[in-house]
């Protein structure tokens, strides 16, 4: 009788350990018929968090090179706030394309690190780097906003209306904003393409 109820519960139990095998090569089937990109691809948002920094220190370090070479010039002609004043257009013009070409390299190397690390989907990863750049600056320009840590751009050079007016200054800070968002969204998906040309190389070897 024993050996007949231990019998019953090892058969019962052999049962239970097949229906769970069974289960368990379903799911693996499952899994195994997905393809790599189906399985691995998409947005890999802590690539695109890496990016974002080394877009951040590039876009810092670069625009100190600029800002010391600017002001070694400005040294070097011993140029006045009257000068300043007279060049006003010109320097804000200088300084919009300056700026553009910065934020566009800066996001390059971001979006190149971002892809550079995701397996699949590099230009996907650039778009994330662009997207956390966005909402940081949204972020850090509402907490300014919040703190009153407003700058006015042009008031070191004491500019008079008759040089650039204030509707100028307006229009060409929406202008420069838009391209220069442009500019670093190209640059990050430009850059994460790049970045993803390697995973290509390896795949045309394997």
């Amino acid at each position: 009788m024993r050996h007949a109820l231990i019998h019953r519960d090892a058969e019962r139990d052999t049962g239970r350990d097949t229906e769970r095998s069974a289960d368990e090569r379903m799911v693996n089937d499952r899994f195994t018929a997905l393809t790599p990109h189906e399985t691995y691809g998409g947005t890999n948002w802590g690539a695109c968090f890496f990016g974002w920094l080394v877009a951040v220190g590039v876009t810092v370090l670069l625009g100190a090179i600029v800002a010391a070479v600017a002001a070694a010039v400005g040294s070097q002609l011993d140029w006045t706030a009257d000068d300043a004043r007279g060049n006003a257009r010109s320097l804000a013009l200088a300084g919009a394309i300056t700026l553009a070409v910065v934020m566009f390299v800066g996001y390059y190397a971001g979006g190149y690190v971002a892809g550079r690390m995701s397996r699949f989907d590099g230009m996907r990863q650039g778009v994330g780097v662009w997207l956390i750049g966005i909402l940081t600056a949204a972020i850090a320009g509402g907490l300014a906003a919040l703190l009153n840590a407003r700058t006015d751009l042009f008031g070191d050079l004491d500019l008079t209306p008759g040089d650039l007016t204030a509707d100028d200054a307006t229009t060409g800070g929406i202008v420069t904003a838009i391209a220069v968002l442009l500019l670093m969204l190209g640059g990050a998906v430009l850059g994460s393409a790049v970045g993803r040309r390697y995973h290509r190389r390896i795949d045309s070897v394997l």
